[in-house]
């Protein structure tokens, strides 16, 4: 049988109490799972050890409907293994907004942005076709006090800021891969007092105008997860030392390629596609996945 490690964690601000976890682990017997420990990992999270031949979404779909909690599985080997840089996608996961419907908002085509990054987001559209034909929709806009203007509008998700100081503290390294631009992740960046940054470039004209494209590569799902690659490789590390968080298609890749991947209150194809899923009220959750506890 493998050994695993399932990392149960409310999805609300209540405790996960004594009588859930055992509700819990009375679901991992009955698919024939050996409990071998429980670790209290705070009030709303605790890891259960566990040999046996288990499933996440199973896992998840019983976690939810039992006591609406998170269910995270990970082999005990990779459970147990360092984590040495954490990648962050921008839009609805560091931050809760989308950035290019805040900046079609002044060009007046947000429903329009909108309704194109829903589905891409979802995996429905390329994300470069999508990319391009919401740029497009921008061709016109004064830049002229647009970028402070949308940067004093982006809120950060709950918890975000406590996570990245709980991981520069511990000497992680961590980076924002973005599908957005330039002038916002790197705001996000500095606010955050993030490792590293990749976002996309609008292309402007000497005015200041947007001229409805974007500069060199596009920041896409494959290059997110090259980015990973090379960051790690940068950092001397192994992928596996890894993790990616983030809530789009486009974030599948990097997930794919890192050792682990998070899903950050995710659409539901990218929810069912991905290595795990939080949808609790904190970014901060983040941490039990990666083996902190409460201090």
């Amino acid at each position: 049988m493998t050994a695993y490690v399932v990392t149960y964690i409310s999805q609300t601000a209540d405790e996960l109490s004594d009588a859930s976890v055992e509700t819990l682990c009375g679901q991992l017997r009955a698919m024939q799972a050996a409990v071998q420990r429980v670790d209290r990992l705070g009030p709303r999270a605790c890891d259960v050890y566990v040999e046996g031949n288990l499933e996440k979404r199973a896992l998840q779909e019983g976690a939810v409907s039992a006591v609406g909690a998170d269910a995270v599985l990970q082999l005990a080997s990779v459970r147990g293994a360092a984590r040495r840089l954490v990648v962050f996608d921008m839009d609805s996961t560091l931050i809760e907004q989308e950035v290019i419907e805040l900046v079609a908002r002044h060009a007046g085509v947000e429903p329009a942005v909108k309704e194109i990054t829903d589905r891409a987001m979802n995996g429905e559209l390329d994300f470069k076709a999508s990319l391009r034909e919401r740029v497009a929709l921008l061709a016109g806009l004064d830049t002229g006090g647009l970028y402070d203007s949308v940067r004093s509008e982006l809120v950060l998700t709950q918890g975000a800021d406590q996570l990245c100081q709980l991981l520069r503290e511990s000497q992680v390294s961590t980076a924002v891969l973005s599908g957005g631009f330039v002038p916002f992740a790197g705001h996000i960046q500095r606010v955050l007092q993030l490792d590293y940054m990749r976002a996309n470039t609008l292309e402007t004209t000497p005015e200041g105008i947007l001229t409805g494209r974007t500069l060199g590569p596009v920041v896409d799902g494959t290059a997110k997860a090259n980015a990973v690659r090379e960051l790690c490789s940068e950092l001397g590390i192994d992928p596996q030392s890894s993790v990616m968080v983030g809530d789009g298609a486009n974030d599948l890749p990097a997930m794919a390629t890192a050792g682990f991947g998070v899903a950050w209150h995710a659409k539901p194809a990218v929810r069912e596609a991905a290595p795990s899923q939080l949808n609790g009220p904190t970014l901060f959750d983040v941490k039990y996945v990666l083996g902190y506890r409460d201090t």
